[in-house]
């Protein structure tokens, strides 16, 4: 079982708005409302490729009950923490005309501490039954930014590999305690190392750092470009998409890290592991909504993935890590 968490689950509305502009009245031509977050969006293209698989996090009134339902309607595996306060909503414009996105997103709930220590118990539960663990997104309000560092140490005390896909400081102070994977995007990267990045020549040397310093594989993704993988053990890999036509991105950093997730448990050689995880990001972003992809349409992409490697050091069908 993968064990994922989305410590800030919120409320996603999509609106489809040909021509959007500050100001303007409009009658969205598509709408869609479903349970959100960066966790949420990963369990669902889990689900999506049969992968066993439980979500943890929080959720909160209304808008938590309306979380739980969804996800149990899709079939989805939940263990939610209840707390007092509300769960977020966040409202993405997709503009397919001008092929721009505009987000609206709401600050999270505030936690207590009581609540946050029902997390940490409940996260501890799950890893003892979890072949792999992903913690992804941001926290809500009330939440120490050391949380997600504590967890990565609870994954690493139980020996179970985990996936950390966060931002800002959660990312920073996490990344000393050893997560198994990191997954920032070019932007995040840039934030972490605190400096700006060509690709690939910088980002190499960027993940490179990381990896020396103890992290086992950095997972950097570019977009449209793809993602480089740079690991400890397997060498250093650009896993580039075929040709789509894109309408959202929201959400296809997720679906990756959920395609490498899938690949990992499996024992998948790394290329492997990059092939789907592009294909299932690339699947995400030809659709409306978040982590609505299946698994036929994520088989044909992977066909069509380019991998190169970037080095000669490492055994390309040598195992992972994680």
């Amino acid at each position: 079982m993968i064990t994922v968490l989305c410590a800030n689950a919120g409320v996603d509305k999509t609106y489809e708005v040909d021509n959007y502009a500050v100001g303007g009245y409009y009658h969205p031509s598509g709408i869609s409302t479903a349970a959100g977050g960066k966790g949420i969006n990963v369990a669902r293209v889990l689900g999506a490729l049969r992968r066993p698989h439980l979500i943890t996090g929080f959720v909160g009134g209304n808008n938590g009950r309306f979380i739980n339902r969804d996800l149990m309607d899709d079939g989805l595996r939940t263990d939610f923490v209840a707390i007092a306060e509300e769960s977020r909503v966040t409202i993405n414009v997709i503009d397919p005309t001008q092929r721009t996105q505009t987000r609206l997103d709401e600050t999270g709930p505030l936690v207590t501490p009581t609540e946050l220590q029902r997390l940490r118990d409940t996260w501890r539960r799950h890893l003892e039954r979890s072949a792999l663990a992903i913690i992804s997104g941001s926290a809500p309000r009330g939440v120490n930014l050391e949380i997600y560092a504590e967890l990565v140490q609870a994954a690493r005390s139980l020996k179970v590999p985990v996936i950390l896909d966060a931002y800002d400081e959660l990312l920073a102070r996490a990344v000393p305690e050893g997560p198994t994977v990191i997954a920032p995007n070019l932007g995040e990267l840039q934030q972490l190392v605190r400096r700006q990045l060509s690709v690939p020549d910088g980002v190499l040397q960027a993940a490179t750092d990381l990896v020396e310093g103890g992290v086992s594989v950095v997972l950097v993704t570019l977009g449209a470009r793809g993602a480089i993988g740079v690991t400890r053990a397997n060498g250093v890999w650009w896993a580039r998409p075929p040709a789509i036509e894109r309408v959202s991105s929201v959400g296809s950093g997720d679906a990756f890290v959920a395609g490498f997730a899938a690949a990992s448990i499996e024992r998948k050689g790394f290329g492997e592991r990059m092939r789907l995880a592009v294909a299932c990001g690339a699947a995400n972003a030809e659709t409306f909504g978040a982590g609505n992809v299946t698994a036929e349409r994520i088989s044909e992409l992977a066909a069509e993935v380019t991998l190169e490697r970037l080095d000669a050091s490492a055994d390309e069908d040598a195992e992972g890590e994680q």
